[in-house]
């Protein structure tokens, strides 16, 4: 609620103090709703799929991501668990895009607050009818984008509605079976090591790497749950030690 709340006072903000503009700035303002909904379901789905495909592509935006797969127990709250860089970079596109073009500020409240709900419920252990999978990412179809079976790893990337998996062939769905291994063992579950882990892993890539490993995958892994190198790895266990001594300071 606070994330449709926060959206659509910077909608009515930015009406407010900007309005119209050259380059399609505030095209929405006197838009039909339908169109409005239109732009809404489009903006939210194609700035979130890309966001989670780079997320899980590109090794420095997985570090922060890898917090909320780290999760061995899935469910609604996990949806709670995310690094606040992760959140940013998911957030950012389409709060800019929203803000530009300015759709209807209620429409925009309840969207947003559906993609929360959502959220939660894909995240849930919840069994519905296998057909919904075919067009929403129901929990079935992205219990599989979290699972550590090789035939899914970066699979089912959408959000609400899935027809992007669909179109760009990032669809898991079998109809069979469920996925039942999920996370690292050896992740740390403390909200404040989750925070500074991240910065750790990037550090140790950047120096025992170089920087440009932090922008491509390594070679030979096609596995996103091994983007973080060797070296990172190795030392993922000491720089939690290390975090956890500090706060106890």
């Amino acid at each position: 609620m606070i994330n449709s709340a926060f959206a659509a006072w910077l909608i009515i903000y930015t009406q407010n103090h900007a309005g119209r503009g050259p380059y399609g700035r505030g095209i929405l303002i006197d838009a039909h709703w339908g169109w409005n909904v239109f732009a809404l379901l489009l903006m939210g789905h194609v700035t979130f799929y890309v966001a989670h495909y780079a997320c899980h592509k590109i090794p420095l935006l997985w570090q922060f991501h890898r917090v909320h797969h780290s999760t061995q127990v899935l469910d609604s709250l996990s949806t709670s668990r995310f690094h606040i860089v992760d959140k940013t970079t998911f957030a950012a596109p389409y709060l800019l895009l929203v803000t530009y073009l300015q759709p209807d500020p209620t429409l925009t409240f309840l969207f947003i607050s559906f993609n929360d709900f959502w959220g939660r419920y894909g995240h849930g252990n919840i069994k519905d009818p296998h057909w919904l999978g075919y067009f929403m990412s129901n929990p079935k179809f992205h219990r599989w984008h979290h699972s550590n079976h090789p035939e899914a790893i970066n699979k089912n990337f959408s959000a609400e509605f899935n027809f992007l998996d669909w179109i760009f062939g990032t669809a898991y769905y079998p109809r069979e079976g469920i996925p039942d291994r999920f996370g690292e063992a050896n992740y740390t579950n403390s909200i404040f090591v989750q925070h500074y882990l991240p910065f750790v892993d990037i550090y140790n890539i950047a120096k025992n790497d170089g920087i440009t490993a932090l922008f491509k995958k390594p070679f030979g892994k096609p596995n996103s749950s091994e983007i973080q190198s060797k070296s990172a790895t190795e030392n993922s266990k000491n720089s939690e030690r290390i975090a956890k001594e500090a706060l106890k300071d």
